[in-house]
């Protein structure tokens, strides 16, 4: 297999472009989002298997959560206490979601739109078990947080999900 063929490198065609776009909205600063992306890609080359099987959406979107994760560690460590992920600045809506071509009930759209709508922090955990299949352990790696924080942060995920779910459905 060639470098060119390599899962690493297929990711960084498909999405430097966004994860750069990511981290600079959260540090705000082109170093550190170089950085950033530098070190997220770094994760990436260890965890390369999980993105072989991948489209380019997809990677993208997976390639966008490991970024995100590594740029607010970076943005904490550099400001030395942590950033309530809620009083982060509104996200473009940038992504072509590889969530919007599944859903083909109202059922599935609606749910999907309640993903759309849910916290960062809630969305990416929610994503990494369902969609990409991964455990505690392999969730809590890729994000760079303990195991306890992540059956927290699904736990949440489910409860904003049911609770958005009666709502939308009054």
């Amino acid at each position: 297999m060639t470098i060119e063929e390599r899962p690493a490198a297929r990711v960084w065609r498909c999405a430097k472009d966004a994860m750069l776009r990511e981290a600079m909205r959260i540090l705000r600063n082109q170093a550190d989002a170089e950085d950033a992306v530098g070190d997220a890609m770094e994760r990436i080359v260890k965890n390369e298997a999980k993105f072989s099987s991948l489209g380019c959406n997809e990677m993208r979107s997976l390639a966008v959560i490991y970024v995100r994760n590594t740029a607010i560690n970076l943005y904490n460590e550099n400001n030395r206490k942590p950033l309530p992920l809620d009083e982060l600045p509104e996200e473009p809506d940038f992504r072509d979601s590889p969530e919007e071509q599944v859903a083909a009930e109202d059922g599935a759209e609606r749910l999907l739109s309640l993903i759309k709508r849910m916290p960062d922090s809630y969305r990416d955990v929610l994503l990494l078990r369902v969609k990409y299949d991964m455990d505690i352990h392999e969730i809590a790696a890729v994000l760079g947080i303990r195991n306890g924080t992540v059956r927290t942060r699904l736990s949440r995920a489910r409860s904003w999900l049911m609770k958005h779910e009666r709502r939308s459905g009054e």
